[in-house]
């Protein structure tokens, strides 16, 4: 920037004296408000503008906010400057919040930290920072362009004052700031800003090509100015005529060209928009009179964890080789894909992030299609999923339908973010809601009921498994090779993608009420939390207050299940959505001690390395009030842990189970 011309400006921005929207702590973004500066901000402007004496203010610019005008005119009043020649521009005016006027502070803050997707996100019915950020640049570089050799002050809000402070530094930089780094200035604070006109693009983000570079001038160290020679032929020329040269057209392959021009879409980085896009177009349309791709699909640039390039010479980045074969590729592509990079952005790549996937997404699936394996050989093949009339069957179903629909309409649009996100989200519902919630079905009594929860499982796993092979192939392939019939065609890349349906009314009151089912579940939960009261501590009731679930046995036996109450009842009078019985009783004491109790032996099971198919004796040595207790549930205690017998005796050695204050000793025998 030293070899810029300058304006020979000097800029002081100042922020307002402290007024009635800071004392209540609240947005003021709407200039109706009116809200006007304390006595407390009179006297802060009063010794700002003592201060600036000495600075000889030549322009004072300023917001026609109430609390900046009356901050201006106290500072012109004291500078001895004729508040008449003011200046007011509305690009300085303090940020539109939209339906966040009037809220606290920390309600806009979210769009100004952290991510790029928060940086444009907008306020509800506001601007977002983005948008800020380009009337505050625009009013700098106008007002430095009109302006020569004057010392102007400029009296504005907090957020102005701050991006009016980082004028010279890039918005990627700025996103990457903390919060405490974006915060504005005190009131009635001062600071003089340095500012140089740069090329820069419609977003003032700096820009060295095309158009931009060519209005500027340079200065030469000979004393001589520089500027950009324009009859300069452009070398992508070559890559630009790639659809029609590559082929040697029109002297040959005319009707090659014809059948494959122009492209369905074209993928490049976003270094390439002013190089191969850019001349692709330009050729295309002038020599054909028509677009050489139909759509466009832009990956930003891949970044060091730590925002900085990735470098070989400092190693700032993992080996990608290393990566896959510690998470696989599928892992590396599924993060990628959905990423922030497939829409332009920068994505600043981290290792723990394509971890997270594995975990979150990848094992997740894994460890469903172990379950249903261990299962697999009791289901009735002729049992289709579909006739279930289990809710959770339906609602998976409806929920699958659901991602077929979003991840298809993310590929025909070619957003790949908003095509792979979905699938990790219905990963942890099928994994996480829909597997746990049914996991009694597939050991169950019920022997149909248990051949709709395989029947929907396979289902769902052939499925899924064609939705997520364009992001994770391998995953895919092996999935779908694993639980398909041999009706079914040999690849999953062969086999037909899912068709995309309109959501019926079943459909959609089936995810409501699911969800209607989980959110008083999560609120349950959080109530036995807030009272010490184990999950696995039966209470006796759960009060709700929606009566939408009514008559819906299905709904209301997993909300029993999962907050383990013996029933759910119905309560308007209420003020909370959810309101447990917390008495406990001797009985449901009993219950909980007999659940702890299963849930030591379950483990003991897994400990020893026992299968499902492993029907056992347990030895059990206990005292006299633990009998009573396995006895009173050894029933139940038989079937859920799968045991053929109980004994009671003095077998010396075994795991040690304490429950309460009762100790037992437990040996499992095949």
């Amino acid at each position: 920037t030293k070899k810029l011309p300058r304006s020979g400006n000097t800029y002081t921005v100042m922020r307002h004296g402290q007024s009635e929207s800071n004392v209540g702590g609240y947005i003021s973004s709407d200039i109706k408000n009116g809200d006007h500066i304390t006595d407390i901000g009179k006297k802060q402007t009063k010794e700002t503008a003592e201060k600036l004496k000495k600075e000889k203010i030549d322009l004072i610019i300023a917001s026609s906010f109430v609390r900046t005008k009356e901050t201006a005119e106290i500072v012109a009043e004291t500078l001895g400057f004729d508040k008449k020649d003011i200046v007011y521009d509305e690009r300085i005016l303090e940020i539109k919040a939209g339906d966040l006027n009037k809220k606290p502070y920390k309600e806009a803050f979210k769009y100004f930290d952290h991510t790029s997707e928060e940086f444009n996100s907008h306020m509800p019915k506001g601007e977002n920072a983005k948008e800020i950020r380009e009337r505050v640049m625009e009013f700098l570089y106008e007002i430095d362009k009109k302006y020569k050799d004057k010392n102007i002050l400029i009296v504005t809000h907090g957020a102005i004052t701050w991006l009016l402070s980082v004028a010279d530094i890039s918005f990627d930089e700025i996103k990457k700031r903390s919060l405490k780094e974006k915060s504005g200035f005190n009131n009635a604070e001062t600071r003089k800003i340095d500012f140089t006109p740069v090329p820069h693009n419609r977003h003032y983000e700096t820009d060295l090509h095309r158009p931009y570079i060519d209005e500027m001038i340079y200065f030469c160290k000979c004393g001589g100015e520089m500027k950009r020679i324009p009859e300069v032929f452009d070398c992508w020329f070559e890559s630009g005529s790639m659809p029609y040269a590559q082929l040697h057209y029109p002297y040959e392959n005319k009707k090659e060209f014809e059948n494959n021009f122009p492209a369905d879409f074209i993928a490049e980085g976003l270094d390439q928009t002013r190089g191969w896009f850019y001349s692709l177009l330009v050729l295309s349309v002038g020599l054909f009179e028509k677009t050489p791709y139909q759509n466009v699909i832009v990956n930003g640039m891949i970044m060091a964890e730590d925002g900085q390039k990735m470098s070989k010479s400092l190693r700032n980045y993992p080996d990608p080789v290393d990566v896959m074969e510690k998470y696989g590729a599928d892992a590396l592509r599924y993060y990628l894909l959905s990423s922030p990079a497939v829409h332009a952005e920068a994505l600043n790549f981290s290792e723990k992030g394509v971890g997270e996937v594995y975990r979150k997404v990848i094992a997740r699936l894994l460890n469903v299609l172990s379950f249903y394996q261990m299962y697999e050989n009791r289901a009735d093949k002729k049992v289709i999923a579909q006739e279930s009339k289990n809710v959770l069957d339906i609602w998976i179903l409806t929920r699958l339908q659901e991602l077929v629909n979003e991840v298809s309409v993310g590929f025909d649009s070619y957003q790949l973010d908003k095509a792979t996100r979905p699938i990790g989200d219905f990963v942890d519902d099928l994994s996480t809601w829909y597997l746990r919630r049914s996991r009694g079905r597939f050991k169950g009594d019920d022997v149909l009921d248990r051949d709709y929860a395989l029947a929907t499982t396979q289902y769902v796993l052939i499925e899924l498994s064609k939705i997520i092979a364009p992001p994770m192939p391998f995953v895919a392939e092996h999935l779908y090779k694993e639980v398909r019939d041999k009706k079914d065609v040999a690849s999953v890349h062969l086999a037909d993608w899912a068709q995309v349906t309109k959501r019926s009314a079943g459909e959609r009151e089936s995810l409501e009420n699911m969800a209607m089912v989980r959110e008083i579940v999560s609120l349950a939960l959080e109530n036995r939390s807030s009272v010490g009261i184990k999950v696995r501590q039966p209470l006796q009731s759960l009060f709700i207050t929606d009566e939408t679930l009514k008559e819906k046995d299905g709904l209301l036996v997993l909300i029993k299940e999962e907050v383990n109450v013996k029933e759910v009842l119905f309560d308007s009078s209420i003020k909370e959505k959810t309101k447990l019985d917390i008495n406990i009783t001797e009985e449901l004491k009993q219950e909980g001690q007999f659940r702890e109790l299963v849930r030591n032996i379950q483990q003991l099971r897994k400990k020893t390395g026992l299968t499902p198919n492993d029907i056992v004796v347990a030895h059990i040595k206990t005292d006299t009030e633990g009998k009573k207790l396995t006895e009173k549930f050894k029933e139940e205690l038989m079937k859920t842990t799968l045991l053929k017998e109980v004994v009671f005796d003095d077998a010396e050695g075994g795991a040690e189970v304490v429950v309460d204050k009762l100790s037992f000793k437990v040996i499992l025998e095949k």
